[in-house]
């Protein structure tokens, strides 16, 4: 017990020491804590301010990126709305095209019977001049049945309407291999007899006059128009002009080369004629 005791009074002293420069330590860090924190910043300034400028970029950086972002999706949507505007200004023009290309042939010298016709405008978007085809944008949706003619805003026949799709259809030419046409001959005489004949394609954009009666007088240059015996075409559509006569007197008909009216680099607007009564 004695000795417990003497050894806790050594203790005693130490532990008062301890106590005290802890105290005396605290003191100290109030009285210059303002110094402490001013040293500690001094230290640490470059560091804090790389830190900062390098926070300062970033957000910098990110305000650009946000702003950026912005300005695309303003951009973008002028872009839409300018596109929108085109989109309505080529409509317009379309229309206004289209309009201004009915009117045309309306007035481009049709008689009482083609006036009341009613017109379908297509476009051509393919051409097979070797096998004597067009391809058009226009469709079953549009109304489009075969056998429908085509003529041009000339008034002039390209051939008739071979096959129809949802979309669009293919357009037989009357130089189509297989293309027939029953034609008259327009004469200046209007007192003489008519003569009436066919029109055969060749293919390559090529056709032939024939079953022309060997007695009959054709010449050069005389207008080949149609005469709607087959009940396909209406009549009186501008189909070509003979260039050169073959006549045989041993043949019971005549034939002739031709030269068509219809040009395929007039074949970008096509009109195909939808209430004629087909055969």
């Amino acid at each position: 017990m004695n000795v417990f005791l003497t050894k806790r009074n050594a203790m005693l002293p130490k532990i008062l020491i301890k106590v005290i420069v802890f105290l005396m330590f605290i003191g100290f860090l109030v009285l210059f804590q303002e110094q402490f924190k001013n040293f500690f910043y001094s230290i640490s300034e470059p560091l804090q301010k790389t830190f900062w400028k390098a926070g300062n970029s970033a957000s910098n950086f990110l305000g650009s990126v946000f702003y950026l972002n912005d300005i695309i999706e303003e951009n973008e949507e002028l872009t839409i709305k300018n596109r929108e505007l085109l989109e309505e200004v080529a409509v317009l023009q379309q229309t206004k095209i289209e309009n201004q290309a009915l009117k045309d042939i309306i007035g481009n010298g049709q008689d009482s019977q083609n006036k009341e016709y009613k017109l379908i405008l297509a476009e051509t978007i393919g051409i097979d001049g070797c096998q004597g085809y067009l391809l058009i944008n226009r469709g079953s949706d549009n109304g489009i049945l075969e056998n429908m003619p085509v003529i041009n805003a000339q008034k002039v026949l390209v051939g008739k309407i071979f096959e129809v799709y949802k979309n669009f259809s293919k357009v037989m030419l009357i130089s189509n291999k297989n293309s027939v046409l029953d034609i008259k001959i327009q004469k200046d005489d209007t007192l003489s007899f008519p003569i009436y004949g066919v029109v055969r394609g060749d293919s390559n954009l090529i056709a032939f006059l024939d079953l022309i009666p060997i007695d009959s007088e054709i010449k050069n240059n005389d207008i080949l128009i149609t005469s709607s015996l087959d009940g396909t075409f209406p009549k009186d559509i501008l189909v070509g002009k003979i260039t050169e006569v073959n006549k045989d007197d041993l043949k019971p008909f005549q034939t002739a080369k031709i030269q068509l009216f219809f040009n395929l680099n007039q074949a970008n607007k096509l009109f195909i004629i939808s209430d004629y009564k087909l055969k």
